[in-house]
């Protein structure tokens, strides 16, 4: 397995814009093997932990893969946290 370096990459934009056939041909195989969304959950946290063991060689690599991994959780639970207060203030507007 190749690395992948970050700096290989001009942007974000261009990364995404690499890895999105992949990632798409993996969702499609998903939605053919009619993979529930739990079990797509584990075979995504099986992967990343399989990765985890093959980057023990590489620790710089493991490292940017657990900050982005990390970052990625904290974006996505701050907008689930935006998200509930903007529908919590509707709610109390709407019930005044």
């Amino acid at each position: 397995m190749t690395e992948l370096e970050p700096a290989a990459f001009k942007s974000d934009e261009e990364l995404e814009a690499s890895i999105r056939p992949l990632v798409n041909e993996i969702l499609d195989r998903f939605n053919e093997e009619a993979i529930s969304p739990s079990q797509a959950g584990l075979i995504i946290l099986a992967l990343i932990y399989r990765l985890l063991e093959i980057l023990e060689d590489a620790p710089e690599a493991r490292r940017f893969f657990i900050l982005t991994l990390i970052n990625l959780i904290n974006s996505y639970l701050s907008d689930t946290t935006e998200k509930q207060a903007e529908g919590a203030v509707t709610d109390k507007e709407e019930g005044a």
